[in-house]
């Protein structure tokens, strides 16, 4: 709880949870103790994969859960599907649209989609266009044409793992960088997100870069130094990646 309210102290009203990290109840404790209303914060939360495979009733029954357990306010800002899983995901976003229609969620998302899961989605004839996927996007795991088709499409982009959990930070490219600017690594890495039109959503538990984490509107990265950061992913960090997501 103390580390949430430190973020509040930062400035951050974006909370970015999940039934499967199991901290909606703690996110809401902290967040009453702030003592700033509810209304002025954006809380999202995702259905795990084993609501999906249970039917649209398991769906709903996850989703009230999460808003029992947050217990701060009676709705979540934006509830994503955590991954598209084959034959039932459909029939999830179906019961996503319902939730909407009962004004227990206010916008509906997808998150680890790819365009051809986005594709079948949108064939099914749904009533309420998802507003974003999140899905890992940084310097470290960049893919361009993915990125471009959901932002072609009218969908926003969220990053998850912007800060690629730290890992990679002292790549030649990030350091000489960092040195130009006077700036952190993590700063060069999250202004590249936004300079992408990226949601960045960022993690750490550090009060002081959380501060510096915000601190990223004073610079902006030239037109070489974006291109440099865009070719640190390799085609074999992607092949990877996407095993993973199969």
């Amino acid at each position: 709880e103390e580390i949430i309210l430190d973020a509040v102290k930062a400035g951050y009203r974006h909370f970015d949870t999940a039934s499967y990290y199991g901290n909606e109840e703690t996110l809401g404790k902290a967040l009453k103790r702030s003592g700033i209303p509810r209304d002025q914060f954006f809380i999202v939360s995702k259905v795990w994969n084993d609501a999906q495979k249970l039917g649209r009733a398991a769906v709903r029954h996850s989703v009230e859960r999460s808003i029992a357990d947050l217990n701060f306010g009676t709705y979540y800002d934006l509830f994503l599907i955590h991954w598209p899983v084959p034959n039932y995901f459909v029939e999830t976003y179906r019961e996503l649209e319902s939730l909407q229609g009962e004004k227990k969620i206010r916008y509906i998302g997808l998150s680890n989609f790819s365009p051809a899961e986005y594709e079948e989605l949108i064939s099914n004839n749904i009533s309420v266009p998802p507003v974003v996927n999140q899905f890992e996007v940084s310097p470290f795991m960049y893919r361009p044409r993915d990125v471009e088709y959901f932002q072609c499409k009218g969908v926003l982009v969220s990053s998850s793992k912007a800060l690629h959990r730290g890992e990679g930070f002292d790549h030649p490219i990030i350091e000489i960088i960092s040195k130009r600017h006077n700036i952190t690594a993590a700063q060069v890495v999250l202004r590249w997100g936004l300079q992408k039109g990226l949601i960045v959503v960022a993690k750490t538990s550090n009060s002081g870069r959380m501060v510096e984490n915000r601190d990223i509107l004073h610079f902006s990265l030239g037109q070489d130094e974006m291109a440099k950061l865009d070719s640190i992913t390799t085609e074999k960090d992607v092949s990877d990646r996407e095993m993973l997501e199969k």
